[in-house]
């Protein structure tokens, strides 16, 4: 358990468990409107644990509840909401009445603009470039080479390495994928 949480704290006070006479006496053996647990399904041990499970998650039901309550209640106009109110409901995600949940930006994310900034679309001449060296069967360049082919792309219009990769990787994909179509509609007609 957390620190500050022990089992004799109130959220774990629960009713000790009944007496065999008293699941007969107040019918809680399947007949009543307790469901009951197969005999030997779980152990007392196991049936205690679950109460105090339950008991726990019954509390911070209740206390998040309370919370969403008193957020309502702030969200009116007039009432100023509390720092520290506002931080526990968001580690919850309990969000003021009408506002949308914040959700973490994504891990690749450089700032606000979103997970990526503009696309980049070659140039004619940069495009026709491209075409040329990947039709001499060099695949994706790496390393000096991909930096002598961005310097030279550079000259014709904005690019980056980055760019120059991303475009040869989705050539070679885009030619696998026409190559198997090709050899689907093939093998479909003859």
């Amino acid at each position: 358990m957390s620190e500050g949480l022990c089992a004799n704290d109130p959220i774990f006070d629960v009713p000790p468990l009944p007496t065999d006479e008293q699941v007969k006496r107040f019918g809680m053996d399947g007949d009543g409107p307790y469901p009951t647990i197969a005999p030997g399904a779980m152990t007392w041990t196991q049936l205690d644990t679950l109460r105090h499970q339950i008991a726990a998650f019954s509390h911070l039901c209740e206390q998040r509840a309370l919370l969403t309550q008193q957020i309502y209640e702030e969200s009116k106009p007039g009432h100023q909401r509390s720092q520290t109110l506002a931080a526990i409901a968001n580690s919850i995600g309990v969000s003021a009445a009408g506002s949308q949940p914040s959700y973490p930006g994504p891990v690749y994310s450089k700032g606000g603009d979103g997970p990526r900034g503009a696309r980049w679309t070659p140039s004619a001449a940069q495009l026709a470039r491209l075409e040329e060296l990947f039709a001499t069967g060099m695949g994706t360049p790496n390393g000096d080479l991909r930096t002598k082919i961005t310097d030279e792309l550079a000259k014709l219009g904005p690019v980056n390495e980055a760019n120059v990769y991303n475009w040869f990787q989705n050539k070679k994909a885009r030619t696998k994928k026409k190559l198997l179509e090709e050899q689907a509609a093939k093998n479909r007609s003859g």
